[in-house]
């Protein structure tokens, strides 16, 4: 009898299945041999083609049961079948034990014991028992009273032949980072295995959206990068800029060192190199010539060429403007499909399936063709964030796992890696050190004005940390690129650095020109200072920036600032600028002073940056520290980084002197991580869970934010539309809903999103079984953002 994996849908009705004889119906050997075909193909890029082709044959044994068979032509009266259980006794049965877990967990996620590995071993060699009584393994099936040994024979005498791999027992629970090693490997092949069932199932159901999936899933031995095309794009640019004045000459050395640095192996590297050198674009010359030479020797089929390019930013506010300069530079020759953004501005699924099918059939090709590369990074060049790349690669899910098989072989840029969780550190970063070694291949960057300790904490990382600087000599660097001179507090009592609102106001307003910069510590810091100086400054000379403005009225703000200190701009306008520490997230913007409330010691450096940013100021312009009186401080991470920061500072005399130097914030870093023991490791919580194969529990922790937020839409100018067209309509269109994310602000769901649905200051304006989405009902004000009346905040 012919074994089938999956029916056939009504062209005419989708509600509808088509009979048997139809021949349309995929039979499962075809199934099981593609799925194997694929995700030995992905892995092997890591040298585990032949145990995902094993986890491809097996993943679906249980669908050779009768029961299963007679489900498909009567799915209205047989349900409650487990199909998946039966391949996971097979695998372990077989002495693979880890593929258990990956058959386990193929459509539900990756399985925990919830007990350490001594005990899984245990729980698994019960479970087998269990399934090997007829009563039990009934009941664990869903009714299949079929053994693992009569499905294998199914299995053999439909055509399929089970390779014979050698036995790949756990290690023992001793050995905390084989284990963690183990967890990282059962992830990636986990990883393959889902893709590939994901695309050889929809390739049967749907096979126009497989086909409108990126060329890169139909040829995946195709060199869509090519890297020496693109690196000639990018060097005609950067070398088109201006050479002259010290600033240029510097960005242009640094360029030169990171293409030198490129013919190095792969593997893990750094960039210590101060705010405004062009670390952008000269990794990206690194990473496409590094590409280059690493490829030129290997075949275009070797699985040990590197595919992609991936940079990860910690902050949603700067990827989109990031990949705009991408798109600009190589659009034109590789075509749209070429840039990859993966963020929180996605469709939610759900509801473009709400829209009438008109709107779908006029959906742009092109957008659907990037949400379809989104799914497993499908792509040759991929902009994301901190939180998308580090929660992916410790996820357990089966769609936040397709995606890492195509992270190795990569070159991955990680800018501002002093943004890490620093409970967390000890995983991510061991996580890195395994994707840039043995079998997976990979080369990662890390970029930062202020280098974070890694390097003398590495007594503290499982994997070690030795990676090889680009920069010639970052002190040097550091040294000819001070453009400021950052004046520091000593103690709370000191008035020369201490400033009530009013005081503080005064100093901006006797600025040269009244152009300077204010950073405050939190939003209602911001919003007081604002609000005083709006009293006495001239109309519009008083600009506010902040996480309560959505983005698009964040832009417009740096627009008009920019074009204010702009220096063509010799009638030299007012232009004060308020804001929060969003400020400091790659925002290009120059001013002549800055002001910065006492914080985190990177912040601190983070503002400076944006103060002579160009060099075009003669000397070095002034960063002010100051205590502000009537100021807060952000609980948690960003309180105790301010807190190590002014203990740190009070013990160097110095350390206005020293600031420039990356060795002086390796020490900041060494002592704000204390990472001084392998008990660090211990200690992180993704670390641990890992160690036991606990992978939901490791995906649980592994969170870079503290809370979780709400995306509410503003009513501000284009959002307005859109929450109209959404209450009246109930769908949005695919590049509707991308632009919600600029007209949104995030609330945090504790404290702030909660608080103001009590009081009423949100809506929903569009409620679903699946989606929810809400907009600020109360008042958004032109200069502040969400506030509840007018000029007020939404919060006690």
């Amino acid at each position: 009898m012919p074994y089938y994996a999956h029916t056939a849908s009504d062209p005419n009705d989708p509600d509808s299945q088509l009979p048997e004889g139809s021949g349309k119906w995929q039979l499962l050997r075809e199934h099981l041999e593609a799925v194997a075909k694929l995700a030995a193909q992905f892995a092997a890029a890591f040298g585990l083609a032949d145990i995902a082709r094993l986890a491809g044959l097996l993943h679906d044994l249980g669908k050779y049961a009768e029961r299963f068979q007679a489900r498909l032509h009567d799915p209205a009266h047989i349900h409650g079948i487990n199909h998946w259980i039966s391949g996971a006794f097979a695998a372990y049965a077989s002495s693979h034990p880890l593929l258990s877990f990956l058959i386990d967990g193929h459509h539900t996620g990756l399985p925990s014991f919830q007990n350490d590995v001594a005990g899984i071993r245990a729980s698994l060699q019960q479970s087998l028992k269990k399934f090997n009584s007829p009563v039990t393994r009934s009941a664990l099936t869903g009714g299949c009273p079929e053994s693992v040994e009569d499905l294998l024979k199914h299995l053999t005498n439909d055509g399929i032949t089970i390779p014979n791999i050698s036995a790949q027992p756990l290690p023992a629970l001793t050995e905390a980072n084989r284990v963690f090693e183990t967890a990282f490997r059962a992830r990636m092949l986990f990883s393959c295995l889902v893709d590939a069932d994901f695309l050889d199932t929809e390739r049967h159901f749907d096979p126009a959206q497989a086909a409108r999936r990126p060329a890169f899933s139909h040829a995946p031995n195709h060199d869509f990068l090519n890297a020496p095309r693109a690196l000639e794009i990018l060097l005609a640019e950067l070398r088109a800029k201006p050479a002259d004045g010290e600033v240029n000459r510097l960005r242009r050395e640094l360029l030169d060192n990171c293409l030198q640095k490129a013919a190095c192996p792969p593997g893990l590297f750094t960039i210590t190199a101060p705010t405004g050198s062009g670390k952008t674009l000269s990794s990206l010359a690194f990473a496409l010539r590094h590409i280059e030479l690493h490829n030129k020797p290997l075949a275009t089929d070797d699985a040990c060429r590197l595919r992609r390019i991936i940079v990860v930013i910690p902050y949603t506010s700067i990827i989109e403007q990031t990949a705009d300069v991408f798109r600009k530079l190589f659009g034109a020759q590789f075509g749209p499909g070429y840039i990859l953004e993966h963020h929180s501005a996605v469709a939610p699924r759900e509801l473009e399936s709400n829209a009438p099918q008109h709107d779908r059939d006029a959906e742009d090709e092109r957008t659907r063709r990037a949400r379809l590369a989104q799914e497993n990074w499908d792509a040759p060049l991929i902009v994301t964030t901190s939180v998308r790349f580090f929660e992916s690669l410790f996820a357990s899910r089966t769609s936040d796992c397709r995606k890492l098989h195509n992270i190795a072989r990569s070159v991955i840029l990680f800018d501002e890696v002093q943004t890490l969780p620093h409970n967390l550190v000890p995983s991510l970063l061991s996580g890195v050190s395994l994707l840039t070694g043995a079998p997976y291949g990979s080369t990662a960057v890390f970029m930062t004005a202020t280098q974070p300790a890694f390097a003398s904490a590495k007594n503290a990382l499982p994997f070690g940390w030795n990676p090889t600087p680009i920069e010639a000599d970052a002190n040097a660097l550091s040294e000819t690129l001070r453009r400021t001179r950052i004046q520091l507090p000593t103690t709370p009592e000191a008035p020369a650095v201490s400033y009530t609102w009013s005081e503080l106001a005064g100093e901006l307003l006797n600025a040269p020109h009244q152009q300077a910069l204010c950073v405050l510590n939190t939003t209602k810091d911001a919003r007081a200072l604002f609000r005083i100086l709006k009293k006495t400054a001239a109309p519009g000379a008083i600009l506010h920036l902040s996480s309560r403005m959505c983005p698009a009225h964040r832009r417009q703000v740096l627009a008009e600032v920019r074009r204010r200190l702009h220096p063509d701009n010799t009638a030299k306008p007012s232009c004060i600028l308020v804001s929060t520490q969003l400020i400091e997230a790659g925002v290009d913007v120059d001013f002549p002073i800055a002001y910065r409330a006492l914080g985190p010691l990177d912040s601190i450096i983070q503002t400076a940056g944006r103060c002579n940013r160009e060099g075009r100021r003669p000397g070095r312009c002034s960063v002010i520290v100051f205590h502000a009186v009537e100021g807060g401080i952000p609980p948690g991470a960003y309180e105790t980084a301010t807190a190590a920061t002014l203990a740190f500072l009070k013990r160097y005399p110095d350390a206005e002197d020293r600031l420039h130097l990356p060795q002086f914030y390796a020490d900041y870093f060494a002592e704000l991580y204390k990472l001084t023991g392998r008990d660090s490791a211990a200690a992180d919580p993704v670390y641990a869970a890992s160690a036991k194969l606990d992978f939901p529990a490791a995906d649980a922790a592994c969170r870079l934010v503290d809370a979780n937020t709400r995306s509410v839409l503003v009513q501000w100018k284009r959002g307005q539309e859109i929450i109209e067209k959404l209450r009246r309509e109930k769908h949005l269109s695919t590049d509707e809903w991308r632009e919600t994310q600029h007209y949104s602000v995030n609330l945090y769901e504790h404290g702030e999103f909660l608080d103001a649905k009590a009081k009423g200051y949100v809506a929903t304006a569009l409620e679903s079984q699946n989606v929810e989405k809400w907009f600020w009902a109360a008042n958004y004000d032109e200069h502040l953002g969400a506030c509840h009346a007018e000029g007020e905040d939404f919060y006690l």
